[in-house]
């Protein structure tokens, strides 16, 4: 399992490298940590909760309002940006990429996608 969890952390260490985002996590959708790629000053438990928070108060509005399969969810505020996206896996439960972008930087959701099929990749190869 570490050896996943390590390259769980390349993935997102390479995400954060791109330099349009500043921290990024996967996990549960319960909102505990699986792993993740954080600067200083950024909370990783705090980012796994919220992000998991986010993504099923979502994931209920959409079942109410019949829109279909989440995409993603962005949450655009005054200091940066909060996206999240998830992959269910064969148990039915979902994993969660939440990552933080610094405001004003365009061009973010292709790495974020890049790095989702990543982690699908790598979990489907687990049989998780």
């Amino acid at each position: 399992m570490s050896s996943t969890v390590d390259a769980l952390t390349k993935i997102l260490e390479d995400l954060n490298s791109s330099g349009r985002v500043k921290a990024s996590i996967i996990a549960t959708d319960e909102g505990f940590v699986i792993a993740s790629a954080v600067r200083r000053g950024v909370d990783e438990k705090v980012a796994a909760a919220m992000g998991s928070f986010v993504h099923n108060a979502a994931d209920r509005a959409r079942e109410e309002l019949t829109l279909g399969a989440i995409r993603d969810i962005t949450i655009r505020c005054e200091n940066g940006i909060l996206v999240c996206k998830s992959t269910q896996l064969q148990d039915g439960k979902y994993v969660i990429l939440a990552a933080l972008v610094p405001r004003n930087t365009r061009f973010f959701l292709r790495g974020i996608n890049n790095a989702l099929r990543e982690i699908k990749v790598a979990l489907r190869e687990l049989d998780v």
